[in-house]
């Protein structure tokens, strides 16, 4: 036998409210677990399913327990006792669990076992019948269909005690014990002598005949009632395990008994199972495609969404770096500003200096002219004392050797006055001609002057522009701040989206898990096809094994096939 080790003595108690349950296929592989019983054994759904049932043994369990569960359940009848399961970190569990063969289409298909939480006093009772099993020391006891049956002479004695228990099969024996002793009576005394002679016979038939009716009616009672009831426990355990596929079959004329309507309550409580099971599933299967739509639209939102973020995070950078260019453009122009104000400023100080310089050209224009006054009452001078020098030589001719030496002064100072002539007429000349150039200067100064003006204007309007660029520039950079501001806040906002659609992809993961855990537990219960149902044939092969037996009822119709009127009189019956 597989012993699962390591143990530990670390016990996990299954609570009231939890109900674990399994299936496995003919060989005891298992093919269903719900989710209370993979918490509780600690193992995944996929460490479970396909894997043999004894995956959970506990090494405490003795051999001789799951050999009475397999002989038990391989011959078609349910186990039902206390088991200790090891867990998969190597603690343990106890249930008290109950086995049942499945039945599909009149065969064994698997075996379903349903545990619910034990009693204290069950769990003590079993710990101690299995420690004493697997220590050898269980003498005159063995396991029988789960519960411990005495062997040798304690057998002999509790069978001895059978008759006197509360099962309705000791009552009907003790009935039957009494029958036959009232008749042995009878007969005694009538063989005797112990009654009056000629009432004898008439009194001992009477005890035969009122034996033989007792007996009668008790074996009928064993027909019409203990065997229906076997039927119905073997019903109710199917149903318990979630096989929802049988069809109970009712006698016509049983429908209107106590049996009768158990069998309808029975049928009645299945077809409502069977249309929860089929709502949930319906609804299930809605809420697994809804929530894979959700899934798939979630993901494109969210890749959407990263798509945008990524997007953002560009359009954020694109824009700072605009930012960064339209604050240096600020930057520069009001550079630029500040280099054609002092332009301006240069250019307005060089425009008074032109001016200045036409006006100094002016002055010297101005001056020229005097001096070309003065230089032509310097000739003037020199022409009259010229003209004195030639009187003079005149006279110093006329004078003889007496005015020799005044000629001679006469001829030195004409010389003079000729020189003097000579030397104006060039100062003049000089003068006209530097007149000249200092009236094309002033001309060129005056014009420079004007050409300065329009300098200073244009700088002056490239000053504006510039001004107003700069202006422009940093209302610009403050409108690209607040246009980063809301691109962070985008920003902000698209990845919290991104966070949300995250967690939304975790809820609806998280959802469509649920539901897919919920439709397999919904599995639990067999429905089968739409009318894929099992009827009394395969409930017969439910009765093979004594002492429950299923009553074949021959030539009835089943609970579908019946009108509204027959159904609706039977549930008036039940009401009532």
């Amino acid at each position: 036998m597989r012993k699962n080790f390591p143990i530990t003595q670390d016990e996990v108690r299954v609570r009231a409210d939890q109900y674990l349950i399994s299936k496995t296929d003919l060989k005891g592989r298992i093919t269903y677990a719900n989710a209370a019983f993979i918490a509780i054994s600690g193992f995944t759904r996929e460490e479970l399913v396909g894997k043999a049932h004894n995956i959970v043994r506990h090494p405490d369990m003795p051999p001789e327990a799951f050999q009475d569960f397999w002989d038990t359940l391989q011959s078609k009848r349910p186990w039902m006792g206390v088991v200790k399961n090891r867990r998969k970190d190597g603690g343990f569990y106890w249930v008290y669990a109950m086995a049942v063969p499945i039945y599909e289409n009149g065969t064994v298909a698997g075996y379903a076992s349903v545990r619910v939480k034990p009693s204290q006093e069950q769990i003590d009772e079993a710990e101690s019948l299995y420690t004493a099993i697997n220590k050898g020391r269980a003498k005159g006891v063995r396991l029988h269909e789960g519960r411990a049956v005495p062997t040798g002479w304690r057998k002999a004695l509790s069978q001895l005690r059978r008759p006197f228990s509360n099962s309705l099969r000791a009552s009907l024996f003790r009935m039957g014990a009494l029958a036959l002793a009232t008749t042995g009576t009878a007969l005694y005394f009538a063989l005797t002598g112990g009654v009056p002679q000629g009432s004898g016979l008439w009194l001992t038939g009477g005890l035969c005949l009122a034996s033989a009716v007792m007996m009668g009616y008790g074996w009928l009672i064993a027909q019409r009632v203990i065997r229906p009831l076997d039927q119905a426990s073997l019903i109710a355990q199917q149903i318990a395990t979630g096989n929802l596929q049988l069809e109970i079959d009712l006698h016509s004329s049983e429908s209107n008994s106590e049996i009768g309507q158990l069998y309808f309550c029975l049928d009645l409580m299945r077809k409502s199972l069977v249309g929860i099971a089929s709502d949930a599933r319906a609804g299930i299967d809605a809420s697994i495609h809804a929530a894979r739509i959700l899934e798939v639209n979630n993901t494109n939102l969210a890749s959407r969404t990263e798509d945008q973020a990524a997007s953002l995070q560009e359009t954020a950078a694109s824009m700072e770096e605009l930012t960064v260019t339209v604050r240096q453009n600020a930057d520069n122009a009001n550079q630029a500003s500040q280099l054609a104000d002092a332009s301006m400023q240069i250019a307005q100080r060089g425009g008074e200096v032109v001016n200045e310089v036409v006006q100094t050209m002016q002055g010297i224009h101005d001056s020229s002219r005097r001096i070309g006054d003065i230089v032509t009452v310097i000739e003037g001078i020199a022409f009259q004392t010229n003209i004195l020098a030639l009187n003079a030589a005149v006279e110093s001719a006329r004078a003889g050797e007496a005015g020799r030496g005044f000629a001679v002064v006469a001829g030195e100072v004409r010389s003079l006055a000729q020189k003097s002539s000579q030397a104006a007429g060039e100062i003049k000349n000089l003068i006209d001609a530097s007149v000249s150039r200092m009236a094309v200067g002033a001309e060129q100064a005056a014009r420079a002057g004007d050409t300065m003006g329009e300098v200073v204007d244009s700088v002056k309007r490239v000053t504006d522009i510039i001004g107003e660029i700069s202006t422009a520039s940093i209302e610009q950079a403050s409108g690209l701040d607040q246009i980063n501001e809301a691109m962070a806040k985008m920003d902000g906002v698209t990845q919290q989206n991104a966070a949300l659609v995250q967690d939304l992809g975790n809820t609806m993961s998280d959802l469509a898990t649920e539901a897919s855990e919920l439709a397999d537990a919904i599995k639990a219960l067999n429905t089968g096809s739409a009318e894929s149902v099992q009827s009394a044939p395969a409930l017969a092969q439910l009765s093979k094994a004594p002492p429950m037996q299923v009553l074949s009822y021959q030539n009835t119709q089943p609970f579908q096939a019946q009108s509204a009127k027959t159904a609706n009189a039977r549930l008036e019956a039940i009401r009532r």
